[in-house]
């Protein structure tokens, strides 16, 4: 419900064509904005002129020191499972790495001494 106020205007959506050669052009660096010669070609590059410098401003923006404090302060000390050692955790051991990357070399370079003859 409303207080029976002025409702703000609504803008109707638009919905922005693809970008024509000459936009492009614009968008590359290529050609100056004035080339620009219809409505949609100039309302497409002042959208894009928009977005560009939202994004500049979000580049911008840090994390406020105190707040990073307090996140790197919740942190645990040790990640989970942290006392585990490494022949305890998933995956392959250093051995069948160092075996698989020897086998590998080996099969790279008989299909090489293959390929020169």
């Amino acid at each position: 419900m409303t207080d029976g106020g002025p409702t703000p205007e609504k803008r109707p959506h638009r919905k922005t064509p693809p970008a024509t050669p000459a936009v492009q052009a614009w968008l590359d660096g290529e050609e100056p904005r004035d080339h620009l010669n219809t409505t949609d070609e100039n309302e497409t590059a002042e959208l894009w002129t928009r977005i560009n410098s939202e994004t500049e401003q979000l580049r911008r923006r840090s994390t406020p020191i105190h707040v990073q404090q307090k996140i790197l302060s919740a942190l645990p000390d040790l990640p989970p499972g942290g006392g585990a050692s490494d022949a305890t955790k998933p995956g392959f051991s250093r051995v069948v790495l160092v075996i698989g990357g020897i086998a590998a070399l080996v099969v790279g370079t008989l299909v090489g001494m293959m390929l020169v003859r």
